[in-house]
């Protein structure tokens, strides 16, 4: 290590031009990173749903569904519109009451099952089956047309047109949070800090990290824009306290040393092992989210461990150099810290520590039980404002139609009775409000040649026939849960082979999926973490000790939506556990290793009071980076998801930082013995 260190001290100018190099690189790959707005990307690719979502894509050539409400429009209007529509690239079909209905017929020879589906009052609406195109950008840009060509005259409704304002809401608010979150990090940075320039380093340091992560995103065929919105922040924000750590010890240690060089060294040195073991169980927390089947966790996890990994390695080579270059600017322009220097409270910590004990022993089980209910949410249509157009859109045209709960039935083609069998059954459950396949277009006695080949076309495929359901009620909820088991229980009934997709059944299989994905996450983060500090400590009891810690406030932080009656979006519930312990458990493997630093010296009181002022303002100041950089998004995001998962992020740093500082020293003391007799090396000083 002093060898790895002298090679960073006395190599400046080489490090500090092949990190130039490296900047300019990320700049240019970063412009060809691809953006992925489609959440269906990452779905798993066994649940029936999604293999039901592939087979129409394919033989179907259909990617979604996109609705056009009309209002006040006469006749003539509606169809001049539905042929500009036709017109587009990348629209396979509109579909609206001429398609089935002779509109020269007088108004009361329509049939009026059929009309209500396209009319309703003077609103009317079309039905776009888009075709399967390469990219979901290709797609959104195909909505933005239909906006355009529809105006003034009606709005556009469906899951895409929900895709396309989720991405412009992105990219407007992306700058305004990144702004803001620089900002209120900056005055946390020069509040804790003794130098107005120490701050001006860290952001270089970390910022250089974080501009080499975004341009190395190009080894990802794509990334998502949960994984783009917030990875920046993140990154910046769970990866400043090694900084931090770095300089205090640098500054600790040029008072011992008779150079800066040598004191730099020296800081390197005794700094990589906690460093390395808070940056490792950071890493470990996010590549524990690569287990989850659904595919965001993998996205979110490979780009915010690789960035960590950047951040870890840009301390330890890039921000040194900085520190020795900028010296002498570091000490003329000090100022006082504002931070508090926890000497009074440190002692009342440790005289009430079995007060401060007796708190995790009466609400961890409270707590455990209470997260454990949370409600969360799939509907990606709740992600955003429900003044946003889609969002507006697709409840007017719910309250007009409530057609938009719509299932597709897959089965095999050539099998007609079958398929009148499935389809009266369908049409008698409660929860259904319309069934549609071939055979209720046509007459079945009518010869196959005889058909239209659009009409055909719509309904078949060579391999597959097609049976659309339409259910009554919200995408979400028990209702249509149960109304989808029984559907698969009929086409089971029927078929060997079947699929049953949509919004609602893939949210079904979804819900399945991820309490799953919940406890393997849970239990792989916690197996690596406490891995990483069993190596670190050499000690079989301490990894239980700072885990549990960290996992106690983790079930403090879901216990508060709980208590509020708030849900979560799934993805926020499953990835904060692994984000919050990885990314805080930091906070409680510094203060363990400055505890038995201390306990060579003092007895385990008074070491454990000495490390809470050692420790203290370290500790703080990571966590109210942590705390103020994700609540600029949180406060900012109009995007629930984001929001959501980022006051998450920020609230357990709180909830860290407290157990750290207070239960952790209690722990410490009471464990003493056990911890000397299950660790290696630990210091046997009562």
């Amino acid at each position: 290590m002093d060898r790895f260190a002298n090679f960073i001290v006395t190599h400046k100018k080489i490090i500090l031009s092949l990190y130039t190099f490296l900047i300019l690189l990320s700049f240019i790959t970063g412009k060809f990173v691809h953006v992925n707005y489609d959440f269906s990307a990452y779905l798993p690719s066994d649940l029936n749903s999604i293999k039901g979502t592939k087979i129409i894509e394919n033989d179907f050539d259909i990617k979604s569904t996109v609705y056009v409400l009309l209002k006040d429009q006469p006749i003539y209007t509606i169809l001049k519109t539905k042929k500009s529509l036709e017109n587009l690239e990348g629209v396979k079909t509109v579909f609206w009451l001429d398609d089935v209905e002779d509109l020269l017929k007088p108004e009361s020879f329509i049939n009026e099952d059929i009309k209500k589906e396209f009319i309703s009052g003077t609103s009317s609406l079309l039905q776009l089956q888009l075709s399967k195109q390469d990219h979901s950008s290709q797609l959104i840009e195909t909505v933005k047309e239909i906006e355009k060509i529809v105006g003034e005259k009606g709005l556009v409704g469906g899951p895409l047109v929900v895709s396309k304002d989720l991405q412009t809401l992105t990219t407007k608010e992306m700058v305004s949070y990144t702004i803001v979150a620089f900002i209120v990090i900056s005055i946390i940075l020069f509040i804790s800090m003794n130098s107005f320039i120490e701050p001006i380093l860290f952001f270089i340091a970390i910022g250089v990290a974080a501009a080499l992560n975004q341009g190395t995103n190009i080894i990802f065929q794509d990334i998502s824009v949960t994984t783009n919105s917030v990875s920046m922040i993140l990154q910046l924000a769970v990866s400043m306290d090694y900084s931090i750590f770095l300089l205090h010890r640098y500054i600790e240690e040029k008072k011992q040393q008779s150079t800066k060089e040598q004191a730099m060294i020296v800081a390197i040195r005794k700094t990589f092992g906690s460093v390395l073991a808070s940056a490792l169980t950071t890493i470990c927390g996010f590549l524990a989210l690569v287990v989850m089947k659904y595919s965001i966790g993998r996205d979110i996890g490979l780009v915010l461990a690789k960035g960590v990994l950047l951040s870890l390695a840009s301390v330890l080579t890039l921000l040194p150099i900085l520190i020795l270059l900028f010296d002498g600017k570091i000490e003329k322009y000090q100022h006082k810290i504002y931070l508090p220097n926890f000497k009074k409270i440190s002692h009342f910590i440790v005289k009430h520590k079995y007060f401060f004990l007796f708190i995790p022993v009466i609400m961890a089980v409270p707590a455990f039980l209470a997260q454990s209910n949370l409600k969360y949410y799939y509907a990606n249509e709740k992600m955003i404002p429900s003044s946003a157009n889609s969002n507006r859109a697709n409840e007017e045209i719910n309250q007009l139609f409530s057609n938009q709960n719509q299932l597709v039935i897959l089965v095999p083609k050539g099998e007609p009775f079958k398929e009148i069998r499935l389809l009266n059954e369908l049409k008698s459950l409660d929860q259904v409000k319309e069934s549609r396949g071939l055979y209720t277009v046509v007459d079945m006695e009518i010869p196959r040649s005889f058909l239209p080949k659009e009409v055909k076309d719509n309904f078949e495929s060579e391999s597959y026939s097609l049976i659309t359901v339409t259910l009554k009620g919200p995408v979400e909820g028990t209702d249509a849960k149960n109304t989808i088991h029984i559907i698969r229980t009929l086409a089971n009934n029927y078929y060997e082979e079947w699929y049953v997709t949509g919004e609602a059944a893939i949210y079904s299989d979804l819900e399945e999926v991820t309490s799953r994905d919940f406890t393997r996450v849970t239990l792989i983060s916690i197996l690596l973490i406490g891995s990483v500090i069993l190596i670190a400590f050499k000690s079989m009891s301490i990894p239980f000790l700072l885990v549990f810690i960290i996992q106690f406030g983790i079930w403090i932080n879901l216990t508060i939506p709980y208590l509020q009656g708030n849900v979560l979006h799934f993805i926020s519930f499953i990835i904060i556990g692994a984000i919050q312990l990885g990314a805080t458990v930091d906070y409680a493997i510094l203060f363990t290793s400055r505890f038995r630093e201390n306990l060579e010296n003092l007895p385990k009181q008074e070491a454990a009071i000495q490390t809470i002022q050692d420790t203290g303002r370290s500790i703080l100041t990571s966590a109210l980076i942590l705390f103020t950089g994700t609540l600029s998004v949180s406060f900012i995001t109009s995007i629930s998801s984001a929001s959501e998962l980022t006051l998450l992020i920020g609230r357990g740093a709180i909830i860290s930082l407290i157990l750290v500082l207070v239960v952790l020293p209690s722990l410490l003391i009471i464990f003493n013995k056990l911890i000397s007799k299950t660790t290696l090396n630990w210091p046997r000083n009562e």
